[in-house]
């Protein structure tokens, strides 16, 4: 009976939203970065990541390309090849809240910590099925 009881108490605990899994970017850096991206990537990725000129920043497309690894790997593509008019201009202050409105995009929710190049590297892209 005791372990039962046990047993339900950690379920419960576990179910709580304070042990919920925390997102990897802050609110702050979520409202910026959509201010980001509509001023270096809507052109190319139209509105909300969705793709144009440029390939779709959410769901199987984006999971396709960068499934299985991290957003620092993501941040790091970003900073080499976009914009494609002006590769490797993006500073940090822009990277970093471009990346979590991109996250967002496919299903990543704000939390208490900043997404910086070195948090970025404990965060794995789903992968596409």
């Amino acid at each position: 009976m005791r372990a039962f009881a046990s047993l339900v108490i950690g379920a419960a605990l576990l179910a709580s939203p304070a042990f919920a899994a925390e997102g990897p970017f802050t609110e702050a850096q979520l409202k910026k970065g959509q201010s980001e991206y509509n001023t270096h990537c809507r052109t190319c990725h139209a509105k909300a990541g969705s793709g144009a000129l440029g390939p779709a920043l959410v769901g199987d497309t984006f999971k396709a390309h960068f499934g299985g690894q991290t957003a620092a790997d993501v941040r790091g593509w970003i900073f080499e090849f976009m914009p494609q008019t002006a590769p490797k201009s993006l500073k940090d202050e822009q990277l970093d809240p471009l990346l979590a409105y991109i996250l967002s995009l496919n299903g990543y929710t704000p939390g208490a910590t900043e997404l910086s190049a070195e948090t970025a590297k404990s965060v794995t892209i789903e992968e596409a099925k």
